[in-house]
């Protein structure tokens, strides 16, 4: 039976592709809008793990993600000389959660995300110019000429979000808009990414392995350290981090450079010398590697906005939580985000005002703590990764050689206890030894709403 909603989902990254394949197999009414000519899924790689993978089985995803992508084993760490300084175990989170952490690059998990969505549900050159919103509905205008009216529209669009911008502009001209989220984002990290071509297993013995460790280099001088992640058909994946003193962080300069390959030859001749686990290798000869066109330089920020909603508008994924990638807690986030949003609108009896305002209300309720504390968690795995001086390789030291396993277990097992699933597709057995946190109660089933 059709839902009594539509939707519009503005942006076509991750979280928005993964919210159109959920609304697809809740025959929900939608349409994604895509700013650009194509999907560019430049950057380096992204994981996934027992937090969503549950909803990637239902949705009929997970066997293609299985193959797209290796089972992170641990994280191994080395100083300048390329001694090993310490390692975190990750194999307990296959038995915790059920499944194991898996890494795999964006054009293969762009590739699966795009593969059960029909074409004509996703339009291209769709640059929005303004949101309109009424008493029953919500209008996209683009710059094309072109206008979509829907019950209400997803802003998935990323940390710079024009849908963000819009319903701010609404929300400062009523007085409601929080001084915080007035506030422009301000970089913390450069990040130089890429992907390399396929390299000889037979000279880096690392590429056979049939799991993936994160080989993570973390000099004691310069100011940057580097990531390396062997991916199916023997290529590495590869970032080089900066992180930049908040005192000198400048506001707006992120968005000159977001995931593009122009500007990234700069930071690349900066970071050359640096040694690479990888026989023979310096960094420099791992970007040579690498085709230009898979090379990007971003300027990243984090951030969690107060205000997620406004009448019939609502944000989701970096949109209302930016997180920096180093804790690969960001693809995570966004698809959580999208299951619990499309269960409540799934139920919905209607789309009036009333109704729509409850729904987003709990989503916000239930989502903003947890992004919260994701944001914390990335900011403290930055600050040991990237802080320098004695007091921070005391804190790594510590970090990397004495956390007991039981420590690191619970700490794995308090966050995947989130794993929620689509209630209106047949539930995954719960396969982990830690089991996940009950259902969330349905917000319109035995309870009376009066529209």
């Amino acid at each position: 039976m059709p839902s009594a909603l539509s939707v519009t989902i503005v942006g076509g990254g991750i979280g928005g592709l993964a919210l159109a394949n959920m609304l697809e197999q809740a025959n929900i009414d939608y349409l994604v809008l895509e700013k650009a000519s194509i999907v560019k899924p430049l950057g380096s790689s992204l994981g996934l793990d027992a937090s969503t993978l549950p909803v990637c089985a239902q949705l009929g995803l997970l066997d293609d993600f299985n193959k797209a992508s290796k089972p992170v084993r641990q994280f191994n760490f080395y100083n300048e000389a390329m001694e090993s300084t310490g390692m975190v175990d990750f194999s307990c989170m296959t038995e915790i959660g059920g499944y194991p952490a898996m890494i795999l690059d964006r054009p293969a998990f762009y590739d699966v995300l795009l593969k059960k969505i029909p074409k004509h549900k996703l339009l291209y050159n769709k640059r929005v110019q303004s949101i309109e919103q009424y008493t029953t509905s919500a209008t996209v205008k683009c710059a094309d000429g072109s206008i979509y009216t829907s019950s209400i529209v997803v802003g998935a669009d990323g940390a710079h979000s024009i849908v963000r911008e819009f319903m701010y502009k609404d929300l400062a001209a009523k007085g409601k808009l929080p001084a915080s989220d007035a506030e422009p984002l301000s970089f913390d990290q450069h990040c130089l990414v890429g992907v390399t071509k396929p390299l000889d297993s037979s000279v880096h013995e690392i590429l056979k392995r049939e799991q993936c460790d994160f080989e993570i280099v973390i000099p004691k001088t310069d100011p940057f350290y580097s990531i390396y992640m062997d991916l199916p058909g023997d290529r590495i994946s590869w970032a080089v981090i900066h992180n930049v003193p908040r005192s000198t962080a400048k506001t707006g300069e992120a968005r000159l450079t977001e995931w593009g390959p122009d500007a990234s030859m700069e930071m690349a001749d900066f970071v050359r010398h640096q040694p690479s686990p990888f026989k023979g290798l310096l960094l420099g000869d791992i970007i040579d590697q690498t085709p230009k066109e898979l090379i990007s330089k971003v300027m990243l920020e984090e951030k969690c906005f107060e205000s997620w909603y406004h009448r019939r508008v609502v944000l989701l994924g970096d949109a209302c939580h930016k997180v920096v990638p180093s804790a690969g807690l960001g693809a995570n986030l966004a698809i959580l985000d999208g299951v619990h949003l499309c269960n409540l609108l799934v139920d919905a009896p209607q789309d009036s005002q009333e109704i729509i305002d409850q729904i987003f209300e709990d989503y916000y309720a239930k989502r903003y703590k947890i992004a919260q504390a994701a944001l914390l968690n990335a900011r403290q795995f930055g600050k040991v990764m990237s802080d320098r001086g004695f007091i921070a390789e005391m804190v790594r030291k510590v970090f990397l050689n004495y956390i007991p396993d039981w420590l690191t277990r619970w700490s794995n097992a308090q966050r995947l206890q989130f794993r929620p699933q689509l209630h209106f597709l047949p539930l995954v057995p719960d396969r982990g030894s830690s089991k996940a946190r009950p259902q969330e109660p349905r917000l319109f089933v035995d309870s009376t709403v009066t529209a």
